[in-house]
């Protein structure tokens, strides 16, 4: 009883927290937050036993954005050209498996590998990290609470920068790249259970904390003027706090997907969705995001152990006059892996003295 307390205190104060937003981007944003946990928190890393799966994604934010400045800045260059596809950039790959503990699996291990690279305009940001996570099971197989941890590498880079200075030769604009790489750790809890307030299926609740260390970087670029100048970038910690669940409906072919994520860095963010699947199957919905002033039409079809989707941003800000919105792909595939059973014991009898008179 007090366990199911604390689990629904923890998601009513994460609900009530999402009312305040702010408007500030450093982590990548997922429309398929809820099929990407593993992203962003290492307590979701596994999925099934005996199944290696995969998932890719690709987000491309407010498309066909581009940098006129060499064109229509205040000192028009008759040589300039516009710098396409300026816009924020992820991809991203996580790949993850399920380990027994004991023969009747009820303790078990996730384990899993996420590779993240994100581009704005003339950053990059390249993540790989590995993830692991004991999942302690509770009221029998009913549910599960899942303590997890990160450890990786995060790079910050400038990559060919291409930057307009007001005045020529400033030395303080990046001219040429640059990058550093350092420690990048994280930690996370994971709360699933089968059945929930009677009308719920798989709710789960989860928390996480990224960048824990905070890592400063500090490296050296060519500068406008023809020196080399510093650079120097302090990441930022961000916490995650996820809810969501199946809700089967009168109908039983229809199901519903309510899901949040709260995001705080040190600002809040929060990203909505709502997804009907038909038949197990189809998939259709809406997503919202506070941070980016974006409404998403979410789209979908799974097959066995495979899953894909596609989501449709239309940004409501004035950026929607000179971007193309935004595009996710997301794609899952679970591969099986099965270990043949080790072959019958054989027993050979051997004599005692080898040669004359054995026997």
């Amino acid at each position: 009883m007090v366990k199911n307390y604390f689990f629904k205190s923890l998601l009513i104060g994460g609900l009530l927290a999402a009312s305040f937003v702010s408007k500030a981007q450093h982590d990548p944003y997922y429309t398929h937050f809820r099929f990407n946990k593993q992203a962003y928190n290492p307590a979701a890393a596994g999925d099934k036993v005996d199944y290696i799966c995969i998932n890719g994604l690709t987000h491309y934010q407010y498309r066909d954005y581009n940098d006129k400045t060499w064109v229509t800045g205040t000192e028009p260059d008759p040589n300039g050209k516009v710098i396409t596809n300026m816009a924020p950039e992820t991809y991203n790959l996580n790949i993850s498996t399920l380990l027994k503990l004991d023969k009747a699996g009820r303790n078990k291990v996730g384990v899993g590998l996420t590779f993240i690279d994100d581009n704005i305009g003339f950053m990059k940001t390249t993540t790989i990290k590995g993830a692991v996570n004991y999942r302690k099971p509770i009221q029998g197989q009913f549910g599960y609470l899942a303590f997890g941890l990160e450890v990786g590498t995060t790079s910050f880079a400038y990559v060919n920068p291409k930057f307009k200075a007001i005045d020529p030769g400033d030395p303080r604009i990046p001219a040429g790249d640059g990058s550093e790489s350092n420690l990048d750790l994280g930690f996370g809890l994971y709360y699933h259970q089968a059945r929930f307030l009677k009308v719920l299926e798989n709710f789960y609740v989860g928390a996480s904390y990224n960048h824990l260390n905070a890592a400063k970087y500090s490296f050296t670029v060519p500068m406008a003027s023809g020196a080399r100048g510093a650079v120097d970038v302090d990441f930022v910690r961000y916490m995650y706090l996820t809810s969501g669940a199946d809700w089967n409906l009168a109908n039983k072919n229809w199901k519903l997907e309510p899901t949040v994520l709260v995001k705080y860095n040190p600002k809040f963010q929060l990203d909505l969705s709502m997804t009907a699947l038909y038949s197990n199957s189809l998939r259709a919905g809406l997503g919202y995001r506070s941070a980016a002033d974006a409404l998403a039409i979410i789209v979908g079809y799974e097959k066995g152990q495979l899953q894909v989707g596609y989501s449709y941003d239309i940004t409501m800000s004035k950026i929607r006059k000179v971007s193309d919105g935004t595009h996710e792909i997301f794609v899952k595939y679970c591969i099986p892996i099965s270990f043949p059973p080790p072959p019958p014991p054989k027993f050979r009898l051997t004599p005692r003295f080898m040669g004359k008179g054995a026997y």
